[in-house]
């Protein structure tokens, strides 16, 4: 089977044959394009040309730092309950150590969805720790909530924003 992509015909036949030269020559051009833009795709996957035109700040950018947020913090405020300050209980935001009961009171920066623990795997004694209170841009249910801590890792609450 012979398949002919560029066949012109002669001057003195019909209008459909000027279509299907027309139709024969944007077929052309689609291919011709289409292999344009494989070979386009092959040169930026070299890292060299990547570099050449700088292209590489552009199109792979800058993850988030700890820092960096797109909404604004919450903030909560932990109270030890009947007991004194023991600061070897911790307080676990997401896993790390924002913050020890250094006083019977103290106040932590949250963000949406974060996990807030009590670390009392370094104590001997049991405690007591509420949420106190919280900022007005965090779910009022998040507040009053209680954990007893022994000798583990306690969840305290999952903060939701309004």
């Amino acid at each position: 089977m012979k398949i002919n992509f560029f066949r012109l015909k002669k001057r003195n036949e019909s209008k459909k044959d000027k279509h299907t030269i027309f139709e024969n020559l944007l077929f052309g051009i689609c291919i011709l394009s289409f292999l344009l833009l494989v070979a386009i795709q092959i040169v930026l996957g070299v890292p060299s040309v990547r570099e050449t035109f700088k292209l590489t700040d552009k199109s792979l950018g800058v993850p988030l730092d700890k820092d960096d947020y797109l909404y604004k913090q919450g903030q909560i405020t932990l109270k030890m309950i009947g007991t004194e300050a023991d600061p070897t209980v911790q307080i676990l935001v997401n896993g790390d150590t924002v913050a020890m009961f250094e006083n019977l009171i103290m106040n932590v920066k949250v963000n949406e969805g974060d996990v807030i623990e009590i670390d009392g795997s370094h104590c001997l004694t049991g405690h007591m720790v509420k949420v106190d209170a919280v900022s007005q841009n965090i779910n009022s249910k998040c507040a009053g909530t209680v954990a007893k801590v022994e000798s583990n890792i306690q969840k305290l609450v999952k903060i939701k924003f309004y």
